[in-house]
């Protein structure tokens, strides 16, 4: 590289992510490469991008912070823009940030109105042409506030594409994607069933089904998704409001007018069960704040229906009276009758009683040693086994039809080995946990229990290394021994 040339970036933002935008920043795009590629006096190095993004706030735009950082680090010594309204549109923000370029030797180029920041008359310039796009922005916020406020009375919504169990339509309606609305539904049911939004979140993360994001739960976002009322088919507008560039709450309304419009698209849940939510969560509140113990049940989203296959819920007995009875019972059951699932009940005391015995014989008969190094072992044993089966190919001993195949073979099982070796690992089992128990351990169920089977008077508890074991159960007398007729006292 010719070291007189200068080593110059260019930066781009467009503030939404439209099919428009996109294809405006490309033409941006194409501009930068087409002026500066056969430029004499500089070298393009690289495109910094912000999409979709405001101008407001700079600590906003990844990409420009990104750009500032490797300023910082020396990587080039000039950019260029289109505009002081594409860099920034807050006046302290943009003088700060090119004085901070000016002072490490990086020059900044405003193309529109040709403002070069290593003049000396540069920030004077800068000052009135960011008061001007400041005030613009202003004017633009009151009208966007104005259209929302036009479109919310004539029964527009709009949720964008990150609330999980819908999906935004072109012509503005929202569509329920079944397999995240089965989801919602199931969190829910969790809810109602004692579980609390750290037991949720985690239940989710074990089963390994994928938030909308792709990252794992976390339990603010069950706490929101408890919260929202767009799941029942109602839609509150103006929850938030944007000022001069900044994001506000307004749940009170103290920054202007909410709209609340019902049955604005096909809800999930019922209006009942999102009642039932929130009357739940105003009660565990005023637990918490008076101290009082919130009930969880380890067993929570991981008991299934041997026969229908649907989650088994928790319910009291003689709720509210001064003797009652903790059960599970299937939902399909619950819901629709035993004439459509006549799976058993089973009470949660008597479950405790069949994990202890169940958690002591696993621990009891399972070999003592690594159970991963076991699989680790067959890992190796398989790899070992595909590089011998490429040796066969070369020789030309195997047809390229049998390689594909037994290739496929190998890498499925691999693959399958590896995900039980992970499991295992996040399960973080070692062998002093391998102990049995006299009374039950629901930090025990958290980390040796992945399922838990019922069937017509047989419970199976499924371990995180696969291993399954069946107990025999009733309710009544016989067969439950210790604790069968264990009653908890209301007081």
């Amino acid at each position: 590289m010719d070291r007189r040339r200068k080593r110059a970036v260019a930066y781009v933002r467009v503030s939404t992510a439209s099919s428009a935008q996109l294809h405006s920043y490309e033409f941006q795009e194409q501009y930068w490469h087409d002026k500066l590629d056969s430029a004499p006096y500089v070298e393009l190095v690289h495109i910094y991008a912000d999409l979709g993004i405001s101008g407001s706030s700079m600590d906003k735009r990844p990409q420009l912070l990104a750009m500032m950082r490797d300023a910082r680090a020396g990587k080039f010594d000039i950019i260029y823009t289109k505009s002081v309204s594409r860099f920034a549109r807050n006046t302290i923000e943009l003088l700060e940030a090119v004085r901070e370029l000016r002072d490490i030797g990086v020059e900044v180029v405003f193309e529109k109105e040709n403002i070069r920041s290593s003049d000396p008359t540069s920030e004077l310039m800068l000052t009135v042409a960011a008061t001007i796009a400041e005030d613009d922005l202003k004017v633009d916020s009151e009208r966007q506030r104005w259209s929302f406020k036009r479109r919310f009375e004539n029964g527009w919504i709009s949720i964008g594409n990150g609330m999980y169990g819908y999906r935004m339509l072109e012509d503005n309606t929202l569509e329920i994607v079944p397999e995240e609305a089965a989801v919602v539904r199931r969190i829910f049911e969790m809810y109602i069933n004692g579980a609390g939004s750290s037991m949720i979140a985690a239940t989710l993360d074990r089963e390994g089904i994928p938030s909308r994001i792709g990252k794992g739960w976390r339990p603010q976002t069950i706490l929101e998704m408890l919260a929202n009322e767009k799941y029942m088919g109602d839609s509150l507008m103006g929850k938030s409001v944007t000022i001069n560039g900044r994001q506000f709450d307004n749940m009170n309304g103290e920054y202007g007018q909410r709209y609340y419009m019902e049955d604005t698209h096909e809800g999930i849940i019922s209006k009942e069960t999102f009642a039932l939510v929130q009357e739940l969560r105003l009660q565990r509140k005023n637990r918490k704040l008076v101290g009082q113990p919130i009930p969880e049940y380890p067993f929570t989203g991981i008991i299934e229906c041997g026969e229908c296959g649907k989650h088994y819920q928790h319910k009291v007995n003689n709720s509210g009276k001064k003797w009652q009875n903790d059960i599970w019972c299937c939902a399909t059951s619950l819901k629709k009758g035993v004439a459509v699932c006549s799976c058993t009940r089973i009470k949660d005391s008597v479950l405790r009683d069949k994990f202890i015995e169940a958690y002591n014989e696993f621990v009891t008969q399972r070999p003592q040693g690594d159970n991963i190094a076991a699989l680790q072992s067959v890992v190796s044993g398989l790899k070992k086994e595909e590089s011998e089966l490429a040796a066969l190919r070369m020789q030309r001993l195997i047809t390229e039809a049998g390689f594909r195949a037994e290739q496929r073979r190998i890498k499925t099982k691999i693959t399958e080995l590896t995900a039980k070796i992970n499991e295992q690992r996040s399960k973080e089992v070692t062998e002093s946990d391998y102990t049995t128990i006299t009374e039950f351990d629901e930090a025990k169920v958290a980390k040796f229990i992945t399922k838990v089977i019922v069937r017509r008077w047989m419970v199976t508890f499924v371990f995180y290394n696969g291993a399954k074991i069946t107990r025999a159960y009733s309710n009544g007398q016989a067969g439950n021994k210790p604790g069968w007729n264990k009653k908890k006292e209301v007081v």
